[in-house]
């Protein structure tokens, strides 16, 4: 990995990963919590260098002498090129006085709702969701209207008609959209997101809309929620990070993007140092992404795309009582082991106790969950294929 900023000559074989050794000895949670003998493959962290551009931003700040307070022209860059970026690769017009810098996109997700609805106000969502949205609307004392993903032979269908009979009973203020969705990887079609925006308007939800996946597509194409209409424009905000496609989850930086005047007027109010402040190696290393990543980030999803491909293979091949999805987007698999024997025993437990490999356990993500667990595959191939290895030895 000794290319340059400038070079745009990226292909997968640069993105084999680090070797165990030296991934064993990051400081970091992935590869701390279980220890050197298990192999992890549970958190969102990609196991690939530090991105070149991002490196040399982080330089960059440190070669001008100052860690101090950064000033707010630094969050004006970050939100006009969010702006640029999302005309570019979306043709989606919006207004940079609509973003929100933020350090990640679950405190956005918190602040909209402590702000924006009331203890008891139903939250709707399809499950099985990313854990923290399920976590944060049972601890702030919001009930889950839940909206299953229907699970087919040919992957994950969407339940409109039940979303509609669920509201009809179960009414909700607030619809949180993870697009494109963790953990099943699904891409939602232009279709798909024009049946969930009548839903929205006809039960007048207010929408948040997680979009930090969306640069790490494999199939299909990405659609902004908000981009739809004006009228969906104005009752959704829009969050996002460059911290999946880019692996800057450490750097803490997001940004928010709404022009809901209601939303917009009910954040101003917080207290101005209740989010913190916003680290500036963050915003350095966001827009450095933004500006000069896209070869270094299509390069990364071009090995994405083969190790989930690897993954499916080997998995039909040693354990084909396993079911596998091919997610269309992100670098998280969703592995359904209602097909083993456990002997009781939930998946992730089973491996991590059996495999020495570190999954996410599958309950976290909601009722669905049962009997499955999540693997990130955005790592080296030959990681990939001992983790299979493991898996079908500790069955066998």
């Amino acid at each position: 990995m000794s290319k340059g900023l400038g070079n745009t000559a990226w292909s997968p074989e640069d993105f084999v990963g680090l070797d165990r050794r030296a991934l064993e000895q990051r400081p970091g949670a992935k590869w701390q919590k279980f220890g050197s003998e298990v192999l992890s493959m549970w958190v969102a962290d990609m196991d690939f260098p530090i991105a070149p551009m991002v490196r040399g931003a982080i330089e960059t700040q440190l070669d001008t002498g100052d860690l101090g307070y950064p000033w707010t022209s630094l969050k004006d860059d970050v939100a006009s090129t969010f702006a640029a970026r999302m005309a570019s690769r979306y043709d989606w017009a919006i207004d940079p006085a609509d973003v929100t810098v933020l350090q990640d996109v679950i405190q956005g997700l918190q602040a909209v709702i402590m702000t924006c609805t009331e203890p008891g106000d139903g939250v709707t969502m399809q499950t099985p969701i990313y854990h923290p949205f399920l976590n944060t609307i049972r601890d702030m004392g919001r009930p889950l209207v839940d909206n299953p993903w229907i699970s087919t032979a040919d992957g994950w269908d969407l339940d409109v008609d039940g979303l509609l009979a669920t509201l009809a009973s179960n009414p909700a203020k607030l619809f949180i959209l993870c697009n494109p969705h963790n953990p099943t990887g699904r891409v939602y079609t232009r279709t798909e997101l024009d049946s969930l925006a009548e839903v929205v308007l006809e039960h007048d939800l207010l929408v948040i809309s997680d979009e930090i996946h969306a640069e790490l597509i494999h199939e299909g194409t990405h659609i902004p929620f908000a981009s739809l209409s004006q009228e969906i424009s104005d009752r959704t905000i829009t969050l996002t990070a460059a911290s999946k496609a880019f692996n800057l989850a450490g750097l803490k930086m997001a940004v928010a993007h709404t022009t809901c005047r209601d939303i917009a007027s009910r954040l101003a109010e917080l207290p101005g140092h209740l989010f913190g402040g916003i680290n500036t190696f963050g915003m350095r290393a966001t827009l450095a992404c933004w500006r000069d990543g896209d070869d270094w980030r299509e390069a990364v999803v071009q090995r994405l795309t083969s190790n989930r491909d690897l993954l499916h293979g080997q998995l039909a091949k040693q354990i084909p009582e396993i079911t596998f999805r091919k997610p269309q987007a992100t670098y998280l698999g969703w592995i359904d082991c209602s097909g083993l024997d456990l002997g009781g025993t939930q998946p992730s437990p089973f491996f991590l106790e059996n495999a020495g490999l570190a999954l996410n356990d599958g309950n976290e993500f909601g009722v669905q969950g049962k009997n499955c667990c999540r693997m990130n595959f955005a790592t080296g191939p030959e990681i990939v294929t001992e983790a299979v290895e493991r898996m079908a030895t500790s069955l066998s």
